[in-house]
C-alpha cells in the first residue's frame, strides 16, 4: 500500500547506555524522496527512493555512490531495499510503476539490476533477505489473496507455494511494516490486525490491534521473546506475542511511521532499554525508561524533512535515517566502548575484567594490534550469548568497556574477544 507516513526501523542488540544525540547529516547527492535503508555491516549500506533511485556506501556514509538505472527505470518509485548480511554486492529492491509492482536484484554492487519479479495490479510493501539464500516478500492482496512470496536461491526466483492467506475485507499492508526472522514473520495492515506466523508463512495468526485500525509500523526485537511494538495513531507494547497490548503515552502528533528499541538480553527475556519512534514530523523521539517519558532525540535542521526509514542497527554500528529531499542522517554507533590509548600494542590481548568478582558492573579492557573487525561478547555458563559489547572495526590501540550485570543473576559468565584469527576468553564472576 502506498504510504506517505514516516517509517523507521532500528534494532540495537546490545547493552547500550543512554547518551546524548550523536546525529549528523550526510550528502546523498540527490534531492528525491528516499524511502528505505539497509545496513550490511559497519561500513556498507544501501538506500532506495523515488525516481528509481538507489545509493550505496562502502565507507560509513562518507560517500554515497549513485547506482540508479542500470536496469531500473527512472520512472519507478522504489519503496523497500534489502541487502544480504553475507555480501556487500547483493541487494533486492521493490517498487511500483502505475498499478504494477516490480522487484530487481543485483549481484555486482548495483552495476546491473535484473528484474526478478513483477505482478500486475500488485504492490510489494516489504522484502527481507535473512541469509544469502532465504528471503520473504509481503504485498497487498491480489485476487483476494495476500501476495506472499519466498526465495531459496538468493532472490533469483520467488515462489508463493504454501503461502496462502486469504484477504479479509479490505485488508492491505503498509510499506516496510514487516519483520522477518525465520521461522517468524510479522506484518501490519489497515484492518485492525497484525498477521503473525511461526512457521515461515505456512500458517498465520490474527493479532488484534486494540483501538487502532492501522499498524503502520511494527517491530519485534527477538521473535521468540514475545516482546514487540506497533504504532498506528498511538504506540503499544506487548510481552506475550500480541495477546495483550499496553498503551505507551508519547510526544508529538500524527500517525506513527517507525518504532524501534534497544534490547537488554536477560536469559530468555528482553527488557527495553531505549525506544525510538517517529511520527509525521522531522523529529525522532526516544525514551530511556521503557516509554514512561519521552524526549526529542534529534530534530532535523530542515524543518520540511520527513523521515521515511531508518536502518536496522547492530552493536557498534551506526544508524542511517533517510527521508524526503534526499536527506540522509547518521547516528554514531551507540556503544560505551572507549579508546584509552593510541599506542600500538605488540599483540592482541583480552585482559581480565576488573573488579572480579563484581557487583553489578565491571570493566573489560582489550588491546588491538592492527586494524581489524572486533567482536566482544558475553556468554552465560551454558554458552548462551547474553550481550554483544562491541562489533565494529577498530584501529590499533587499547580499549575499555563497562559490562553492567545489574539485571542478571549472580554466577559465572564468560567474555569472548574475536578479532581476525585471535580469540580470547576470560571468566567473569558476579556475586549478589
Amino acid at each position: 500500500m502506498k504510504k506517505s507516513f514516516l517509517i523507521i526501523f532500528l534494532l540495537l542488540t546490545g547493552v547500550l547506555s543512554a547518551q546524548p544525540s550523536q546525529w549528523s547529516e550526510q550528502v546523498s547527492g540527490v534531492t528525491t524522496t528516499l524511502t528505505s535503508v539497509y545496513t550490511v555491516n559497519t561500513t556498507n549500506a544501501w538506500v532506495c527512493g523515488y525516481s528509481g533511485t538507489v545509493l550505496k556506501t562502502s565507507n560509513g556514509g562518507v560517500n554515497w555512490v549513485n547506482v540508479s538505472g542500470n536496469g531500473i527505470p527512472a520512472t519507478v518509485s522504489l519503496i523497500c531495499i534489502s541487502g544480504y548480511q553475507t555480501s556487500t554486492t547483493d541487494a533486492i529492491v521493490t517498487g511500483y510503476l502505475g498499478t504494477d509492482t516490480w522487484v530487481w536484484r543485483t549481484t555486482n554492487g548495483g552495476s546491473n539490476w535484473t528484474q526478478v519479479f513483477s505482478q500486475p495490479g500488485g504492490f510489494i510493501n516489504a522484502v527481507s533477505m535473512y541469509s544469502a539464500t532465504n528471503g520473504f516478500m509481503m504485498g497487498d492482496p491480489v485476487g483476494a489473496r495476500w501476495s506472499l512470496w519466498k526465495t531459496t536461491n538468493g532472490g533469483a526466483n520467488w515462489d508463493s507455494t504454501g503461502l496462502y492467506l486469504p484477504q479479509t475485507g479490505s485488508d492491505a499492508g503498509w510499506n516496510n511494516s514487516m519483520i522477518y526472522s525465520p521461522p517468524n514473520i510479522w506484518f501490519g495492515t489497515n484492518n485492525t490486525r497484525i498477521y503473525y506466523s511461526t512457521n515461515n508463512g505456512a500458517n498465520f495468526t490474527v493479532i488484534a490491534t486494540p483501538g487502532e485500525v492501522n499498524s503502520y509500523a511494527i517491530w519485534n526485537n527477538t521473535p521468540v521473546s514475545g516482546l514487540g511494538l506497533f504504532g498506528g495513531a498511538n504506540i503499544y507494547q506487548t510481552t506475550n506475542y500480541g495477546t495483550n497490548w499496553t498503551y505507551l503515552p508519547a510526544l508529538g502528533a500524527g500517525n506513527f511511521g517507525g518504532i524501534t528499541s534497544t534490547p537488554l538480553i536477560i536469559t530468555d527475556n528482553l527488557l527495553f532499554q531505549l525506544i525510538w519512534y517517529v511520527r509525521t514530523t522531522n523529529t525522532i523521539y526516544t525514551s530511556t525508561n521503557f516509554g514512561v517519558n519521552w524526549t526529542a532525540d534529534y530534530v532535523n535542521p530542515v524543518t520540511t524533512v520527513q523521515y521515511r526509514h531508518l536502518s536496522k542497527a547492530y552493536p557498534g554500528r551506526g544508524i542511517w535515517a533517510v527521508g524526503t529531499l534526499g536527506k540522509i542522517s547518521y547516528h554514531m554507533p551507540l556503544t560505551d566502548v572507549k579508546k584509552i590509548s593510541t599506542e600500538v600494542p605488540s599483540a592482541f590481548i583480552l585482559h581480565q575484567n576488573y573488579p572480579n568478582p563484581f557487583n553489578p558492573a565491571t570493566k573489560i579492557r582489550y588491546e588491538i594490534a592492527k586494524t581489524s573487525d572486533v567482536r566482544l561478547s558475553v556468554f552465560d555458563i551454558l554458552g548462551k550469548e547474553i550481550t554483544v559489547l562491541a562489533n565494529e572495526k577498530h584501529e590499533p590501540g587499547t580499549y575499555e568497556v563497562t559490562f553492567d550485570g545489574s539485571k542478571l543473576s549472580g554466577g559465572v559468565y564468560f567474555c569472548k574477544l574475536e578479532s581476525g584469527s585471535f580469540t580470547g576468553i576470560k571468566k567473569l564472576l558476579m556475586v549478589k
